[in-house]
Parts: C-alpha cells; structure tokens; sequence
C-alpha cells in the first residue's frame, strides 16, 4: 500500500521540502562551479562550439558523475585535496596543471576502482547511468536555452546559471529511473568506480588551482586571463546556482515528486 503524504503546506512537508532545498542548492554551488569553468577555458581555447553549450553539457554530465556516489566523493576529496596542496607548494611556478589532472587521475582511478571493487552495496555501480542521464539532460537544457536565447537579450551568467542549473536537474530526475534500467550494467563496479575516481580528481584539482591562482598569479601561467574571467564570473554564478537549485528542490518538495531512491 503506498504511503499517503502529508498535506501541502504541513511542518512535515515544509520540513521536507527545506531539506531538499539545501540539497539541490549545494548541487546548484556544484553545477555553478563546474559551469563557470568549462565556459571560461571552452572560450579561453577557442573551441568550436558555443561556450555555453560545452559549459551546460559537462556541466551537468560531470555534475551527475560526482553526485552518483557521494561517499567515494568525500573519500577522494580527503585524499586528493593534500596532494594538491604539497604539488603546489613544491612545484616550480608556472605549474603544469595538466600534469596535475594527470597524475590525479591516475591516483583517482586506482582508488576508485578498488573501492568499486571492495565496497558492497554502494550506488557508484549505477555511475555509469546516472552520467549517461546528466550528460542528455545537459544537453537537452543547454539546447533549449540556446534556442530560447535567439528571441532574448543577452544575460548575465548569474542568471543564465539560475535558470539552467534547476532546468537541468528537473531533467535529470526524470530521465535517471529510466537510464538506470537500461543501463546500470554497462560498465562493472570497477569501472563505474574508475571514471568516479577520475572525474572527482580532476573537480578537486581544478578548484585547488582556481583558488591558489587566486592568491597567486604566478601559478596560473599562460591560463591566467580564463581564470581572470573565472574568478570575476564564480561569486555571480554560485549564488544563481544556489538559488535556482535551492527554490527548484524546495518546489518539488512542496508540489510535485516524491523521494527517489537512486
């Protein structure tokens, strides 16, 4: 028999609903910071494609990747942040910070596989959809919003963050169920393990040369104008990020969805 919810506008709800408010918001900081770098270098090297479009669809593809597994996140996190911090207090400046998301990639897949391998019961077996569906519902809203931008001015990236980060995830969530039964076995643990290993590596990389480029410029080398443009752009698009995630979770918790157990 299904559980009956509790009426709309109860403690009980709104409780719920506050609780899912702070979750979509730290996942709205999370898209806003990932957003706002892939942005900048997709401009910075000039790729051939629409800079917001490169930002929305790794933005929400790595985003889904990071979040599938929250406790490997947090393990990779302890353990690459402090080799970050001694590579760059004995690294020559410039730094290479691609030899950096080399050689924690490398530590981040070891690690990540072994811990798909040995950690039972742990959702980082169903990476391998969940980023399939952060990937689609990252293109699918950056798409749209490209679409609609034709017929608009142009915005700020604060509030081109607020609208596509809370459209993204609404996505997302419906998609995922879907993606899971169709492909939770497409990798093995290990793999699935593997490329969160990697992906949360290089995240807490790049945010480690973000801010140490922050304090010093000598760090950052030949990328110092993309993390000008970074550091400029960052505080506008967190707090676009938190809000639109937060007032997104907090509505579904009200209106529309249920917990999912992904």
């Amino acid at each position: 028999m299904q559980q009956q919810r509790p009426p709309l506008l109860s403690p009980k709800r709104l409780k719920e609903a506050l609780i899912r408010g702070a979750i979509w918001a730290f996942i709205g900081l999370l898209y806003a910071m990932l957003f706002v770098f892939f942005a900048a270098f997709s401009d910075y090297w000039q790729l051939p494609i629409d800079p917001l479009l490169f930002a929305g669809v790794l933005a929400g593809t790595l985003g889904a990747l990071i979040y599938s597994s929250m406790r490997l996140a947090v393990l990779m996190t302890v353990i690459i942040s402090p080799i970050c911090i001694f590579y760059f207090i004995l690294a020559s400046h410039p730094v290479n910070v691609l030899y950096l998301l080399l050689l924690v990639s490398v530590l981040g897949a070891i690690i990540g596989a072994m811990y798909g391998v040995f950690s039972m019961g742990s959702r980082v077996n169903r990476a391998d959809a969940k980023t399939l569906a952060g990937f689609s519902a990252g293109w699918l809203a950056s798409l749209g919003y490209l679409l609609l931008s034709s017929f608009t001015d142009v915005l700020a990236l604060s509030t081109i963050v607020a609208l596509m980060c809370p459209v993204t995830g609404i996505i997302y969530v419906s998609l995922v169920p879907g993606f899971i039964k169709l492909y939770d076995n497409l990798l093995p643990p290990v793999g699935d393990g593997l490329i969160v290993g990697i992906g949360v590596s290089g995240f807490v990389a790049l945010s480690f040369f973000v801010m140490i480029s922050s304090v010093d410029s000598n760090v950052a080398g030949p990328l110092l104008a993309a993390l000008e443009v970074i550091q400029l752009t960052l505080p506008g698009a967190a707090i676009g990020g938190i809000l639109g995630g937060g007032f997104a979770g907090i509505l579904s918790g009200i209106l529309l969805t249920d917990w999912q157990d992904l």
